[in-house]
């Protein structure tokens, strides 16, 4: 059972115990492990792609600009996590191991049953393309034979 979870992550320049909680790098310990305060130098790249955006202006660099900073974020939030587990017994640890796996396997077998409807559907659509296509040829043909009569009577 979990008993908690932290991120170890400040968003000040200094949150108590010194510059580089852990003995981070240079650039605030980003990738440096169990620290993470490196979300200052990711607001540059990312501040930027959005002022692109807004100037109207270098629309692909800002877009990449915002996604790969907010990438780099997200992985920096989830190299932080921190979490403590309360000492459990054998039987408690399969009955949650056998619940993750049970909801993931129900999870991954409704999106299966998903994309085979997803696939009749399409192809249900593809024949009444097909028919309608059909009878929009048949249609024409009559169109153009009654034009062929009407020019020459």
């Amino acid at each position: 059972m979990i008993v908690g979870s932290s991120t170890g992550i400040g968003f000040g320049i200094h949150s108590g115990r010194g510059w580089n909680r852990g003995g981070g790098s240079f650039f605030g310990g980003l990738f440096a492990f169990g620290s993470g305060q490196g979300f200052g130098l990711l607001m540059i790249p990312f501040g930027t792609g959005v002022a692109f955006l807004l100037a109207d202006v270098y629309r692909k660099l800002g877009w990449f600009l915002i996604w790969t900073s907010s990438a780099a974020i997200g992985a920096a939030v989830l190299q932080s996590l921190l979490f403590s587990f309360r000492p459990a017994s054998l039987w408690s640890l399969i009955a949650m191991v056998f619940m993750i796996g049970g909801g993931a396997g129900l999870m991954l077998k409704s999106l299966r049953n998903y994309q085979d409807e997803e696939r009749g559907r399409v192809d249900r659509n593809i024949d009444n393309s097909r028919q309608v296509i059909e009878e929009m040829r048949e249609e024409l043909e009559r169109l153009k034979s009654k034009i062929d009569m009407d020019s020459k009577g």
